[in-house]
């Protein structure tokens, strides 16, 4: 008779995750379908970029993009985080869907080769959805550095002292090198919509322009850009996950008091 091994606790671990977390997408893009949309709290900060928008529309200036100079498959060093850059990636692809529907032209920068390579496939993908390929320039997505985010702000200071902008979109994976990117556009004043989840950029934001998204607001951005249901299924679930964490570490604290008092056995990692 022939045994099959098991697979590793923390396997079967990590496969029941991802199965609750895919049965939640599916859940809620059932209930979006249906109509059944929760109600938000509004983010100014994308109602500035929707006015850029139409600003770009009418007066043919660029909306330059960015999503930082982080890179994918990074942790939490130097050169910022997967998440932010992934959450910089999909503002941009909304943002070059809506530009490409509106006529309202774009200029997209990085500092990764890595993330370079995905916006190209992001934007241009974005201009197929939107009916508008032929609009597509590949030339109007720049490389301005690899992983060297103080080259990187040089660059778009650069751009933003060369280029006819009508507003800067810059949301992802920034650093203290931000001050000089936006400092820059605040001297030239030009709009500029940012967002971040560093503590080292984030006041360095709300310095330069009050049109800031803070923290998790980064990763609900895409929702707010797009009516489609995969979006908003997106958005539900990480609200889900978000709630699940927060009972969970509430929970561990409770625990975690009372275990001694009470006999209880402890548990790992309280």
């Amino acid at each position: 008779m022939i045994s099959v091994p098991l697979l590793p606790p923390q396997t079967m671990i990590l496969l029941l995750v991802t199965l609750v977390v895919v049965s939640m997408t599916w859940l809620h893009h059932a209930r979006v379908t249906a109509g059944r949309l929760p109600s938000r709290r509004p983010l100014p900060a994308l109602d500035a970029l929707r006015s850029a928008l139409g600003r770009g529309a009418e007066t043919g200036r660029v909306l330059h993009v960015s999503p930082g100079s982080g890179t994918i498959g990074a942790g939490s060093g130097t050169h910022g985080t997967t998440a932010e850059t992934i959450a910089g990636l999909m503002m941009a692809s909304r943002v070059a869907e809506d530009a490409a529907l509106n006529g309202a032209p774009i200029l997209v920068s990085s500092g990764d080769v890595i993330a370079h390579l995905s916006l190209r496939g992001t934007v241009r993908q974005a201009y197929q959805q939107a009916g508008q390929s032929q609009d597509y320039d590949a030339a109007k997505v720049q490389l301005l550095a690899h992983q060297d985010a103080l080259a990187y702000a040089s660059g778009v200071t650069t751009l933003y002292g060369r280029e006819q902008i009508e507003a800067s979109v810059m949301v992802g994976s920034f650093g203290q090198e931000f001050l000089l990117i936006g400092e820059d556009g605040a001297q030239r004043g030009l709009p500029q919509v940012v967002g971040s989840t560093n503590s080292t950029s984030l006041p360095l934001m709300l310095l330069t322009t009050p049109s800031t998204l803070i923290g998790e607001e980064i990763f609900a951005a895409e929702a707010y850009l797009a009516a489609e249901p995969a979006a908003q299924s997106r958005l539900m679930t990480q609200d889900l996950l978000r709630t699940v964490a927060i009972v969970l570490v509430i929970g561990g604290f409770i625990y975690g008091v009372i275990q001694p008092s009470l006999g209880l056995p402890s548990l790992a990692g309280l």
